[in-house]
């Protein structure tokens, strides 16, 4: 923005009004595209190879990073008869790693392209947004196509390779091909994203044969392909001016990735494309209420790939984690009036380069004047003096408009160009070397350690060695001091190391001030400093233990010096093999020491000792200590949020509060909140360590130190399970160490962990806002038919969205219609009243991917037909043999017996998706299983000499037909139960015995086997009739059993289920009671002597009467059910259904007073208590019920990809899974969860109540010496008004400051932590409110006494 008036108005305005424009000022018309642009360099991406290009020349220099001095000349035929006039085009160029073709020959290739520098759109395209990408892949084109020409050079060959390319301009960039046997290159231009494969072994075909330009438009070329560009991008890019469209697309390729910005509902949200898988890799987001920049985006991505940097801008730079998109730290500029240019990552990721320019109003001219100001930011020093500035003086870096084209990043190095062709390394600049040095001016005095100094051990021994012998004391000048009472008196720690049983221990001492108040004290594990307060209180400043405990491993000192407030040690641990051999560790305290870091690691070491110390008094010393060391944590993480991220981040720190089992203080960690009520968010997970490899979680950790204890010992896991999911309800991201952590829980008996968490409402609650064009038009045919569901998975695309049209002849010939079709369905999508408005996502991702390596081998061993043939008679394998192969969602299965933990949104999401692709699998198992019925079905009706279906009439003699109809039956019968009995082998093999312990699994396989055992039982014996029913009976219920995979017959048979399992118990007790009056009944009318009374029959016939009278034989058990134990007890239980059944016939007291008591005991309590108990079962599985058919799902769906097929990491398997639903049962859902959580909320006591305090005795100083506590920080004055007790310093003296050591640091009042922004801000807020009310109340007071004056006025006047 230029201001043409502002010259003239400049007396007419006020110092207010010129720093309002001072601070909204941009400073592009400083900067606007120079004519002799005409140097471009570029890097490959594995840092190794470096390309120069001089457009004017058009010469090409090539060379190895490590010698830039040594450049080579690439002379390519044709390309320096290139004749382009340069003020109307614009170059990229990129080179790719060095590569190795098939004859041994080492080949680089070299990207140069030129395109138009002013691109113009069609004037209809200009008139609304892009709200579809396939809008504009036809209507965005270049005005001028014949400026626009890439050339893919072959250094060793040193010709022009020819490519589907080669007509197309663009910025060109090679993608990482370490390790392929291809090279990919990406070409962007206004038509979008073209990418082409280079096959290293047809280079030398492509430059002897150029392309016919009739065969191409009639050939399909499999190695190109088209992508459109993200909506988001394409309405930013469109915005952009046409001289900035260039640089816009430059600076959002990062490291083979096209980032993509947008700020909606008050969430700044960029997201990050890999060009390489052409997949969305990552969405880093910030909650911003208003946010508005004057510089253009910056991007970088460290070198090892783990921190991503963003500046949307404005003035303030954000670091993101890469591998989850979480943010760590921001830090701000206080000045409004400076401009972000660029900065990098550079000396192993430690530091950030930054350079922005200031602008400051100047009086005497009345202009802005521009400052270029480079500044180095420590990302993980935690002394005051972690930000550095000087002025590019010397202007080191280019204009802002040619950095992509003259400086680059080779693993931390900043190389730029010259505009006369010189290559320059940045860091290595005497400026800049200053500038990243942190040297100490403070003299160091040595201590010389001779032969006097180490005390052998028999001299400590002897009982008359004096008491320096084993404690050396120096001052800070390096001398030794005499043993003195009064010197030994001014020992502020005499026994730093408290769990040594030899108290006579060698150690030393020195002080680091005249005043003897701070104490170094090297002891044989540990380097301590400690600090006297004038109030005589004793402070642990710093700390450092060395882990191994082993005489052979101790530590030895190899140099030592002293000086005021400071020291250097370099130590020597050995390896333990050789005493020569080891590892070296310097420390240079206060400056060049982690302090954070090292006490972190110390309590680790502290709680070993502790552990296994047995003596009490030891362990209180070490206690004592230990709370020492987490005071200088506190520390940190209180007063530098974002540092204390930063170093958790690269050094694990958590990792060792976990193992050193500091709960108060982890719990103070996760539980942090600002002033505002928010969360600190102290802690963020990880998978990776700072070198990219898979580490163990932070929660892997809390788990496996639990060693499978009692619940109270596990409150760590409960605090980060909490932590995780309770922020996941904004973002997923947080939840990916709990995917992994999932399993081991199961493995841990921690089961209790998982149906808690399942509980948090960010399984329910997880909204995200997805753009319409992400959904396919077939997926949302699916969802308005499915709209009725309360979970339905849906498949959503986070890919580059491709073109349909390519460059064979039918792609070009349709490609128009497809279009049209496309745009058509998408327009009928987005008008319909059934669009999903509300999508959420599963907090779990990764949850059904499978660990890196798990393939099915067996693919690519058999032919398609055969494969065929072979899976038409023989079951596949187990593709997975051992369960840490297995995705955390199936291992989560296979461990999860209930289906309560099913009653989840999320889990229910995953099912169904899931369940798209098994449903064939149980389909085909349940006609297999129907076959193999049918065939047994007809067998069994010819045995019995009869038909279901009968044969057609045949003649008798024609018997091909009967044999016919024998063979089908019996082949179908054997097929059919030969492959589902080898499947059961299969799983069995896998699973083992444990297996059928599940009754379904276990009725399943009996199904099958006892119809095969029944037919083979008729040619080994004669009578096996009894069998047949049975057989029949247990088909019939398998048949009923395969139904639970559907919805409302699954409900039915799980409520069945659960009834049983809750009567079962009762049942046992019911039979015990009806054995104990089946007994007496048995014993009392077996052989007693006791007749029965039969009963007597008269028959009339005519005038004759004959009496028949009933003979029982108490004997025979069909006359007396009681002369038999079982019988006896049968007919007892019988009495349930109300058969009496022979009772009458017994007339004597003995029966009628045993069958009162069972008639009450049994039927009357027994019996109304067993349906009372049945109704509670029915309700309690009536609940539950609605979601056991996800149950008897994830089981088929884990058979389905463990032994049918493995689903992989690709659409079967997705990162993100998001699925719509039911906003009514969402809500149920929501209270039903809620209330389970406050059910299980006292379940577990708290351990350590005591909350830290802000303001312990080690901040509250009373000398000198506790100054820097407070630097920085705000204070109140005797009047109660809040003053800044730090001088910002004036224009006037900027220049001053620069040359100046610093006396206030810059990350105090400069280029502040945002978190600590805050803090002040709503401290300034609160004073502020506090001032109005107390205003407030006054003048209410002031009111009221009016009130009563005048009220007292006017009765003394009536009066």
């Amino acid at each position: 923005m230029v201001f043409p008036q502002h010259k003239k108005l400049s007396y007419l305005l006020n110092d207010e009004e010129k720093a309002e424009i001072d601070s909204i000022c941009s400073f592009d018309s400083k900067h606007l595209i120079s004519c002799d642009d005409h140097q471009y360099i570029a890097v490959s991406s594995d840092g190794t190879q470096i390309v120069t290009l001089n457009a004017e020349t058009y010469q090409l220099k090539l060379g190895k990073f490590d010698k830039i001095s040594q450049l080579r000349e690439i002379n390519c035929a044709g390309f320096k008869n290139i004749d382009m006039p340069l003020e109307k085009v614009k170059w990229s160029l990129s080179i790719s790693n060095e590569f190795t073709l098939a004859d041994g020959t080492i080949d680089v290739l070299i990207a140069v392209s030129h395109f138009k520098s002013e691109i113009n759109y069609k004037s209809h395209f200009d008139d609304e947004e892009v709200d579809d990408i396939n809008n504009y892949s036809d209507d965005m084109i270049y005005t001028e196509k014949s400026l626009a020409s890439t050339w893919i050079i072959s250094v060793a060959q040193q010709s022009r390779i020819f490519s589907s390319i080669n007509n197309l301009g663009g910025i060109v960039k090679f993608l990482d091909n370490k390790g392929d046997d291809s090279t990919e290159i990406v070409l962007i231009n206004m038509d979008g994203i073209i990418k082409y494969l280079i096959k290293h072994e047809k280079i030398r075909g492509m430059i002897n044969k150029k392309h016919n330009d009739m065969f191409n438009f009639f050939r399909s070329n499999e190695s190109i392909e088209y992508f459109n560009f993200p909506t988001k991008f394409l309405n930013q890019l469109k915005k952009s001016s046409m001289n900035e469209t260039w640089f816009f697309v430059q600076r959002r390729l990062v490291k083979g990735r096209l980032v993509v910005e947008d700020y909606k509902d008050k969430i700044q949200t960029v997201e990050m494309y890999n060009l390489k898988t052409n997949l969305l890799e990552n969405t880093f987001q910030k909650f911003e209420k208003y946010i508005m920049g004057n510089g253009p985006s910056c991007f970088a991505i460290s070198n090892n790939e783990t921190l991503f940097a963003y500046c949307h801008g404005a003035n303030c730079i954000t670091i993101y984690l890469m591998e989850n998109g979480l943010k760590v730290t921001t830090r701000k500029f206080n000045d409004k009036n400076i401009q972000i240019l660029f900065f990098d990552f550079i000396q192993d990721d430690s530091k950030l380069l930054i350079v922005i320019e200031k602008g400051r109003y100047n009086n005497d001219t009345e202009e802005i004047d521009i400052i270029p100001i480079i500044v180095i930011w420590d990302l993980f020093d935690c002394s005051d003096n972690c930000v550095k500035r000087i002025n590019d003086s010397y202007s080191l870096f280019p204009t802002k408009y040619e950095y992509p084209q003259r400086l680059i990043n080779s693993s931390g190095n900043l190389i730029i160009i010259t505009e006369g062709g010189t290559i320059i390394s940045i860091l290595e600049e005497s400026e800049i070397i200053k500038l990243l040095s942190s040297e100490n001016n403070n003299m160091r005095n040595i201590i010389i350690l001779d032969n006097s100094h180490h005390i052998n051990d028999t001299f400590l021994s002897s009982s008359s060695s004096p008491i320096t012998d084993y404690h050396l004391i120096y001052n800070s000048f390096g001398e030794r001091l005499c043993f003195k009472p009064e010197n030994n008196k001014e020992i502020i720690i005499k026994n730093p190391e408290p769990w040594l049983q030899n108290k006579r221990y060698k150690r030393i001492s020195a002080y680091l001030d005249d005043n003897k108040s701070i104490q170094l004290i090297i002891g044989e594990l540990t380097v301590q400093v400690w600090r006297k307060r004038k109030s005589g209180s004793k402070v642990l400043e710093y700390i450092w233990a060395n882990k191994h405990t082993e005489k052979h491993k101790q530590f030895q000192i190899h140099l030592l010096k002293v000086g005021l407030n400071g020291f250097y040690l370099k130590l020597h641990i050995p390896s333990g093999n050789s005493p020569q051999l080891g590892n070296e560790i310097e420390f240079e305290w206060p400056e060049k020491v982690n302090t954070p870091v090292d006490a972190c690691r110390t309590l680790e070491f502290l709680e070993k000792i502790r552990h296994e110390s047995n003596n009490l008094k030891e362990k209180l010393h070490i206690e004592n200590l230990i709370q020492k060391t987490e005071i200088i944590i506190k520390k940190i993480f209180v007063k530098k949020c974002g540092l204390w991220r930063m170093l958790d981040i690269r050094f694990n720190i958590m990792a060792n509060l976990i193992r050193g089992n500091r709960v108060s203080i982890i719990r103070k960690i996760l539980s942090s909140k600002s002033g505002d009520g928010k969360s600190k968010h102290l802690h963020i997970p990880r998978c990776y360590s700072w070198n990219k490899q898979i580490k163990e979680t932070d929660l892997e950790i809390a788990i496996k130190c639990t060693n499978r204890r009692h619940r109270k010992y596990t409150i760590i896991i409960k605090y980060l399970l909490d932590y995780y999911s309770d922020n996941a309800i904004k973002t997923s991201n947080w939840m990916f160490t709990v995917v992994k952590a999932i399993p081991l829980l199961y493995d841990n008996q921690l089961a209790f962990y998982v149906k808690e968490l399942f509980q948090k409402p960010c399984f329910g609650s997880n909204e995200v806002c997805l753009k319409r064009i992400n959904i396919s038009s077939k997926v949302m045919k699916d969802i308005i038919k499915n709209n009725k569901k309360n979970i339905h998975a849906i498949k959503v695309d986070t890919s580059l969205p491709k073109k349909n049209d390519g460059d064979g002849f039918l792609r070009k010939l349709f490609s128009r219609k497809q279009s049209e079709k496309m745009t058509t369905s998408n327009v009928i999508g987005t008008k319909s009243s059934s669009t999903p408005n509300q999508v959420y996502v599963v907090p779990l991702p990764d949850f059904t991917l499978y660990p890196e390596g798990i393939d099915d081998k067996r693919k690519e061993c058999w032919m398609i037909f055969l494969k065929f043939l072979k899976l038409l008679i023989w079951p596949r394998g187990h593709v997975i043999r051992k369960e840490e192969k297995m995705s955390p969602f199936l291992r989560m299965i296979r461990n999860e017996n209930s289906a309560e933990i099913y009653d989840n949104p999320s889990i229910a999401a995953i099912i169904d998706f899931k369940w798209n692709l098994a449903r064939s699998f149980f389909f085909r198992q349940i006609l297999l299983y129907f076959i193999f019925t049918i065939c047994y079905a007809f067998m069994v009706s010819d045995i019995k000499g009869y038909r279901i279906v009968p044969l057609p009439k045949i003649d008798v003699n024609d018997v091909i037909l009967v044999v016919i109809y024998y063979l089908v039956i019996l082949i179908g019968f054997f097929w059919t139960g030969g492959y589902l009995l080898n499947t059961e082998r299969i799983r069995l093999k896998y699973d083992g015995w444990k297996r059928y312990f599940n009754f379904y699994n276990f009725f399943d396989s009996v199904s099958i086997l006892l119809p095969i055992i029944c037919f083979f039982t008729r040619f080994v014996r004669f009578k096996t009739d009894y069998m047949t029913p049975f057989t029949i009976l247990v088909i019939s219920f398998e048949h009923l059993l395969l139904l639970r995979y559907f919805e409302k017959t699954g409900a039915y048979i799980y409520i069945i289920d659960n009834i049983l399992k809750q009567i079962i118990p009762f049942l046992l007790f019911i039979l015990l009671f009806a054995f104990g009056i089946g007994f007496s009944m048995f014993a009392l009318l077996k052989d007693n002597n006791i007749e029965p009374e039969g009963t007597t029959y008269q028959y009339v016939n005519g005038e004759d009467t004959i009496e028949m009278k009933q003979k029982i034989d108490v004997d025979d058990q069909s006359d007396n059910y009681y002369a038999n134990l079982l019988k006896s007890i049968e007919a007892v239980f019988f009495w349930t259904n109300g058969r009496w059944d022979q009772l009458d016939q017994w007339n004597i007291w003995e029966v009628d007073v045993i069958s009162i008591i069972g008639s009450i005991l049994l039927v009357t309590i027994l019996q109304n208590m067993l349906i009372a108990i049945m109704t509670s079962a029915f309700d309690d599985a009536k609940e539950i019920s609605r979601h056991a058919v996800l149950k008897f799902r994830a089981e088929m769906i884990a058979d389905y990809e463990t032994i049918e097929k493995l689903s992989g990491n690709g659409d079967g398997n997705p990162r993100y899974i998001y699925f719509t639903a039911n906003s009514n049962y969402i809500e149920r859902w929501l209270k039903k969860s809620k209330k389970a959580r406050e059910k299980l909320k006292n379940l577990l006591a708290e351990v350590d109540d005591d909350d830290y305090d802000c303001n312990d005795d080690d901040d509250n100083c009373d000398d000198d010496n506790c100054d820097d506590d407070n630097s920085g920080g705000n204070i109140v004055d005797s009047d109660g008004n809040l003053t800044n007790s730090l001088q910002v310093p004036s224009s006037n003296t900027f220049n001053t400051l620069q040359s100046e050591e610093q006396v206030i640091p810059l990350s105090s009042y400069w280029f502040v932590d945002e978190d600590e922004n805050k803090s002040k801000t709503l401290l300034i807020t609160s004073l502020k409110i506090q001032s109005n009310d107390n205003n407030q109340i006054l003048q209410d007071k002031i009111d009221q006494l009016i009130y009563l004056l005048q009220n007292q006025n006017n009765c003394c006047s009536m009066k």
